[in-house]
């Protein structure tokens, strides 16, 4: 499972560089065709402000992304599980401490009724 997990990581990554290639050879056929109408530094203002618009809308719409209800419900679930593994941890850790205490009070007074001597 970790090398077929480490392949798609490894196509994952080579798709996206290609991505990226065709977004910047977009970006520059762009810019040619637009320099045939208008001057050089135009066409790279005109650009700059399309691509900026492009990026504050996607911008925009990660900071305003919420948490859906499945989102909500799972963390409610996880921590309702973390609750009672906490609750039933503690109560099987005074399980044996009780039990300790119930025999050393049932033995008689006198020589080995200390609790230190059962941690020896």
């Amino acid at each position: 499972m970790l090398a077929r997990q480490g392949r798609r990581a490894v196509f994952g990554a080579i798709a996206a560089i290609f991505t990226l290639s065709v977004l910047a050879l977009a970006e520059v056929a762009g810019w040619q065709a637009l320099h045939f109408y208008i001057g050089p530094i135009w066409a790279t203002l005109i650009l700059l402000r399309i691509n900026f618009v492009i990026a504050g809308v996607f911008g925009a719409v990660a900071a305003r992304s919420s948490p859906s209800n499945v989102e909500r419900e799972a963390l409610r679930v996880r921590q309702q599980a973390l609750t009672a593994a906490q609750n039933a941890l503690s109560f099987a850790a005074v399980v044996p401490f009780a039990s300790t205490l119930l025999r050393l009070r049932g033995r008689p007074r006198g020589r080995g009724r200390s609790l230190f001597r059962l941690l020896r």
